[in-house]
This record gives structure tokens, sequence and C-alpha cells, in this order.
């Protein structure tokens, strides 16, 4: 033998013994060659066989498991992986299915096959989940941020003001999890719209979204609104039962908005699905077992009405798993432009209207008002003057409600007045309570009592100018 072919063959030797070596560290089974023959096994599971190595190899590899009293995992390509495959990742998590066999194959330089690995393949699908989950959480991110998407105005917070950022990030977060969500914020500032978003960029999406508006249905038919009622429940109730919104939302999310007029009686009922996951129809026994992710929508802070006494604690904890607080249009009038180019942009739409230019001096007006109607004021505003435009451009005479004397319109406080400032006796919320009440008080005195025009103009509906004089006893 000369020295180049015993260079040669002392190379292949130790690239093989570091081959085995490999094999006895890492997640590698075996290598078959391309008759599904054994080349390599690893000797930890050759020993469950009650082999070494060497007995081993040359054995078909259908051969071998077919003898195997033990459990034979099932055998994946690689190649499928293309598309992952979820559902096998959480079936192998189960200790009856203790291994997965995944078969790669090896190719030569010009992509012939030379044989296959045969890896263990638990340790790498968990991997493989993880980052195909992740890569996905990634992938939704970069379609929630990217400036070029065309954005729904019923599922997108517009905005890119430092509070709409955090936001968006907030919104992300918590929809990658099933955990009750609470989301406080003032009237109109868009605290649905959030709600919309996280149930579209969340697993569940796809599946039922059942919204129910707790202020609009009467307190005595809300139990058989959320959980439903059998045959005979009551006087009228539907041959046959009802099921609630509860069953029919079962396996997605359901969206429980201004859950801070629920009664004692009805949040004592939804504490109980809440704890247990079952629902019982009004005069029923039967339980019924549910999976649905709770989210709910407060216009007042729960843990002040806790304090209160009119919302209970345990409750409030229930919700507030995860929390979103949604922030008033007043601290974010960097965004008013960009939700006035929206808002023209639907009117133009649903007017037949035309309008491509927009005064700059709008926005300065815009941003010194005080909006205690929110986003939903400005839309309201805007719709309102695009009703009067009838060129192109949308002007400052357009506003023609809008007092354009600084000195006395009423919507900004007067530069005499001194600022207001926390003194300890009032905390934030409440200030903010007494300074909404003020507004709602005077703005009624302007329109003579006149609640439609009131409403107008604070850009808020009928219903919710009742509710505010109800809630503030005007």
């Amino acid at each position: 033998m000369n020295q180049k072919d015993w260079f040669e063959k002392l190379a292949q030797s130790e690239k093989e013994a570091l081959y085995r070596a490999e094999l006895e560290n890492y997640s590698e089974k075996m290598v078959l060659n391309t008759e599904n023959r054994i080349v390599f096994i690893n000797a930890k599971y050759a020993a469950e066989f009650g082999k070494h190595p060497e007995e081993l190899e040359g054995t078909s590899f259908d051969e071998l498991l077919s003898v195997s009293e033990n459990y034979v995992p099932p055998l994946l390509e690689l190649r499928d992986f293309a598309s992952p495959y979820i559902p096998l990742a959480e079936r192998i998590k189960s200790e009856t299915r203790p291994a997965v066999f995944i078969r790669a194959p090896l190719t030569a330089d010009d992509g012939s096959t030379l044989g296959y690995m045969i890896y263990d393949g638990r340790d790498w699908l968990q991997r493989y989940r993880s980052l195909f989950l992740k890569l996905n959480e990634l992938e939704d991110e970069y379609q929630y941020f990217h400036l070029g998407k065309p954005r729904d105005m019923y599922s997108h917070f517009v905005g890119n003001s430092p509070v709409v950022t955090r936001l968006k990030h907030e919104i992300m977060q918590v929809s990658q999890t099933n955990a009750t969500l609470l989301i406080e914020g003032e009237t109109g500032s868009g605290k649905e719209v959030v709600a919309n978003q996280v149930y579209h960029a969340s697993k569940r999406r796809g599946k039922p979204y059942i919204k129910l508006n707790c202020a609009a249905i009467p307190h005595e038919l809300m139990e058989s609104e959320l959980f439903g009622y059998e045959d005979g429940a009551f006087t009228g109730a539907r041959k046959g039962g009802k099921a609630g919104l509860f069953e029919q939302a079962n396996g997605g999310t359901i969206l429980l908005d201004e859950i801070n007029s629920l009664n004692l009686s009805a949040q004592a009922k939804l504490l109980r699905v809440l704890q247990e996951r079952v629902v019982t129809r009004v005069g029923g026994g039967k339980t019924i077992p549910i999976n649905v992710r709770v989210i709910a929508i407060s216009n007042r802070p729960l843990e002040e009405m806790v304090a209160e006494g009119t919302f209970r604690e345990d409750l409030y904890y229930r919700l507030n798993v995860l929390h979103i607080k949604v922030p008033p249009l007043r601290e974010r009038l960097e965004d008013i432009p960009e939700l006035v180019h929206l808002f023209v942009e639907n009117c133009n739409k649903e007017m037949d209207k035309h309008v491509d230019t927009i005064d700059p001096r709008i926005y300065k007006l815009l941003k010194q008002q005080a909006w205690p109607g929110n986003i939903r004021q400005l839309q309201n505003w805007i719709e309102r003057s695009m009703a009067t435009v009838w060129k192109k451009t949308l002007s400052l005479s357009n506003f023609y409600w809008i007092d354009m004397d600084p000195g006395s319109r009423s919507s900004v406080l007067p530069s005499e007045q001194p600022p207001l400032a926390a003194t300890g006796e009032k905390n934030l919320t409440q200030m903010m309570r007494a300074v909404e009440k003020e507004i709602i008080t005077n703005t009624l005195s302007a329109c003579g009592g006149n609640k439609t025009q009131a409403a107008q103009a604070l850009g808020i509906s009928r219903q919710m100018l009742h509710r505010k004089i109800r809630e503030f006893h005007i």
C-alpha cells in the first residue's frame, strides 16, 4: 500500500470515527443507504434492541422496526415540512407518543441521493414549531405596522404618535394569547376598533366572533341573552329553547361592550362562567362546557366602580387578566391629520364627493379643541363638514359651527382661566369626569335643552347623551 492510499484510508477511517461520535451525541439515530439499509446506527438506539451497532448495520430499516416490541415512531419526510405539520407537534407531547422520526435525504454534489439521515424528531419538531409560530408572529407584526398596507378603519387603529405606536405593540402582544382581556378608555376613543384588531390578529380569527353591547339589553333579558334559555323557561320563550351568546361563540371570541353597565346579578353569573368555563341556560339544570375568549370593554374605570361598590371586585380581577388602556384623542393630537385624511376618504366614497385638498389651517383649528367625544366626535365633525363641500377642497368655512375666535371658543379653556391642576382632593379621573359633566351641561344650556342639537354639537349619539345625563345626574 503506497503512502497516498494509506492517507486516504486513514482519512476515511477518521471521518467514520468522527461521524460515529456525532451519532452518539446528537439527535441523529441512523444513516441509511439508497436501498434503505442501515449504514450507521446510534449505539444508544441499537441498545434498545439489545444489539451492538455492528450487529444491525446492513439490516433493512423496515425490517428493524417491524420486529420491534416497543412503540414504533411515525416516520415523516423532511420535504413534508414545506408547510409545517403543527398538529403532530402537539401529539408528540403526549407520553403515549414518546418519539417521532424524520427522514432527510443525503445528496452528492451533483444532486444525486446517497442515502438518508434518520433524526429523532421530537426536540427538532418542538423547535421547528416554536420557530414557525415566532415567524408567524413577526409576519403579522410586519403586516400590521407596514405603512404601505391599506388600512381598514374598522379593524386598524390609525396613527403613529408615540402612544398609538405603544398601543399597537400591546395589541400584537395580547393577540398571541387566549387570556381574558379588559379594554378601558373614554367614550369614542376607539375601544371596539382595538378589540376587533386583537381578534383579527389572534389564532381565533375566522372562528365565531360574537358582540354584545351590554347597555343596549334590558337587565331582565341579559341572562337569557348571554346564557340562553330552555323551552318554557318563561312566557314567550321560543319553542325548543335558544342558545345564548356564549354557546354561539364557542371556539371563538365574545366581545362584551360597556360591561360596566351590567347589574350585580348578571355580574355574578358572568363570574361563574369565567371561573368554571361552563354555562347553564335559564330554566335548565344542565351545564354546557364552553371554550370562549372573553374581551370586555368599559368606558369607565372598573377599579373606580369597585371602590364605589357598583362592580364586583372578584369579577374585575377575572376580567383584568390582560389590560389595554386606549388613549383619548387629546393625548394624540399629532394623529389628527392622518385621521382627517381617513375620514375624508371614506366620505368621498359614501357621499360621492371628490375632495383631494385639505386646508392645513383645519389641522391647527382641530388640535385646539377639547374633544370630549374623542375619535367619534372628530369623525362626526368631518362628516358634517364634508356634507357642505361642493368643490374639491375642504376649507375652514366648512366647519361653520366652530367659533373661529380663540378668545370665545367654548371648547378651549380661556387664556385667563388658571390651568387645571390636581390638588389632592380629586384624582385625574374624577377631575376629567367633572370637566366632562361641565361641558355637557354648558352645551345643553347653549342648545336651550334640545338634546338632539346638543348631541350633534358634542359629536355623540342621542343614546350616549341620555346615558351621560343619567350618569352625571344632569
